[in-house]
């Protein structure tokens, strides 16, 4: 079983996107917020619901992140 098999995928983008996911960590880096402050914006619904879970792990397509930060991040507009 791999990585893949685990992920539970939601069945309207499973077969659109690639299965290029970050964990919380690359999620945070990628935003170049500490994880603190990465999970405090999660936590205040202030970032994007994860895409998968793998058990009580949480993951976010890289695309779903390039999108967040493209569109200006937790700015307001």
């Amino acid at each position: 079983m791999t990585i893949h098999d685990q992920l539970e995928i939601e069945p309207a983008n499973a077969d659109t996107e690639a299965l290029d996911y970050l964990t919380r960590r690359e999620a945070a880096a990628l935003c170049r917020v500490p994880l603190s402050t990465f999970d405090s914006l999660r936590r205040q619904n202030r970032f994007p619901f994860p895409d998968a879970h793998m058990g009580k792990h949480m993951l976010w397509r890289s695309a779903t992140v390039h999108a967040f930060l493209q569109a200006g991040g937790t700015r307001v507009a």
